[in-house]
């Protein structure tokens, strides 16, 4: 920001020593101030909400890492048929496929997984399963973690700034309405003088 536009702020948000400044522009000034210490003190806010997200991440991370694990499931039936391209935008498309999977204990499992389609009978997919042996989702890991706590205080911030600045722009608006509707008023007052009517 250049020093002309870095003082016109300046000017805006503290109108106080303009004679010409009315009590309106003082109120946009004040809010203007306002929003802005709002956002940056949001800052450090916002971070320590992040760092207590990923906290909450991590523990789940240590969770989910400890609970879920890979086994090799077999295909019990035939995965449908890729209708034209199997690879649509470069990713590749599964369909649930009913498969087959033992456990650590021995024991067997069956459910549905996802398989790429026009796999066979008998063909083997790896996938992820909790500790009562069903079908899961992989589990978080810490990079994860931390990609959510950023992105969720970024969010934070902008909805905070977001909502400074709309702030401004509301009272903007009203004081240039009612500056507005003042003008309109003192002109008919004075107009006639001047038109002579």
């Amino acid at each position: 920001m250049t020093a002309k536009p870095m003082s016109r702020l300046v000017h805006q948000a503290f109108p106080g020593r303009n004679r010409l400044a009315t009590a309106g522009d003082r109120v946009e000034g004040a809010v203007l101030v306002l929003g802005l210490t709002v956002t940056l003190l949001a800052v450090p806010v916002v971070g320590a909400m992040g760092s207590e997200i990923y906290t909450t991440q991590r523990a789940r991370v240590a969770v989910e890492q400890a609970t879920r694990h890979k086994v090799d499931a077999v295909l019990i039936e035939d995965a449908p048929e890729a209708i034209g391209s199997s690879e649509r935008g470069g990713v590749v498309e599964t369909a649930p496929v009913l498969a087959r999977w033992r456990l650590a204990d021995g024991s067997a499992r069956q459910g549905v997984v996802q398989a790429h389609y026009d796999a066979k009978a008998g063909a083997g997919v790896t996938i992820w399963v909790d500790e009562r042996g069903s079908v899961s989702e992989p589990p978080m890991t810490t990079e994860g973690a931390a990609i959510d706590a950023i992105v969720l205080a970024l969010l934070l911030w902008g909805a905070t700034a977001g909502a400074m600045v709309l702030l401004y722009l509301v009272t903007r608006f009203v004081h240039k309405r009612i500056r507005l509707h003042r003008w309109a008023r003192e002109w008919e007052q004075i107009s006639s003088d001047w038109t002579g009517r």
